[in-house]
């Protein structure tokens, strides 16, 4: 796809493009930046926030918190829909999530202490989303999961079942008083969820594919890093939500 010029020779009236088109390489350096922005924020919030709590800071960090969760969902929307916003929005986004990602490991962390299950729980969580990350990648590449018709029919009954499972998952919150079943029905909640963001990473690939086959300009790498950045911050939530939960019914077990 030919770009539209950036301008015209006068002398000639030539029309002169933009050569400097997206690449795979791109998008990755790109998507890097935004996840270490992400992990350099989350990591000083980890080990400040013990620190924030013996100072009773804890409300102030909570209000701050709550306003980065607001101004990162909405530079998301921003980011992914306006390619020209997309470079801005995503270091604001990764800032924000930053914030949050700190403050769920570390309340992770703490929790699986106080159920003694001595494990590095953001190792894992890190881990299983470079393990999920590898294994969608692997699976586009060969085209067991190419976007296509089929995929997005997944993707659509994927979609209905998270709107389905939302009731259940009131009635479980409010109605089960058994605490067992309640968290035997959020772990699989929780496993839909996982499953669905890692189908979105197939959309991802496909975008990147698409821009770089396409011969987009390299500003447009920007909106599709921010794109892989937030599944993989889904992702890596996620599997911290279902390790609390699964951490959760097994001190239960004991």
């Amino acid at each position: 796809m030919r770009q539209t010029p950036l301008f015209t020779n006068i002398q000639t009236g030539e029309a002169v493009y933009d050569d400097a088109k997206a690449s795979y390489k791109g998008i990755g350096i790109k998507t890097g930046i935004y996840l270490l922005i992400a992990i350099s924020v989350a990591a000083t919030i980890y080990f400040a926030l013990p620190n924030i709590i013996t100072t009773g800071n804890l409300p102030v960090f909570y209000t701050i918190m709550f306003i980065g969760l607001i101004v990162g969902f909405i530079t998301a929307i921003i980011g992914r829909v306006s390619y020209r916003a997309a470079k801005y929005c995503g270091v604001i986004y990764s800032l924000s999530e930053g914030l949050f990602l700190g403050a769920i490991s570390y309340v992770a962390q703490d929790w699986l202490n106080y159920l003694e299950f001595k494990v590095p729980v953001v190792a894992i969580a890190l881990g299983s989303t470079l393990l999920i990350f590898g294994a969608m990648l692997v699976l586009f590449m060969t085209g067991v999961t190419r976007h296509g018709t089929i995929m997005r029919r997944i993707m659509i009954a994927l979609f209905v079942g998270l709107i389905a499972i939302l009731p259940l998952m009131i009635i479980a919150y409010f109605f089960v008083t058994d605490f067992k079943t309640y968290l035997g029905i959020m772990i699989a909640v929780e496993a839909f969820l996982l499953l669905y963001g890692a189908i979105t990473l197939t959309f991802n690939f496909s975008e990147a594919q698409a821009v770089v086959d396409s011969g987009c300009s390299k500003r447009d790498e920007w909106s599709v890093a921010l794109g892989i950045t937030i599944s993989l911050v889904y992702i890596y939530i996620e599997i911290i939500r279902l390790i609390i939960l699964i951490a959760s019914l097994a001190g239960r077990n004991k």
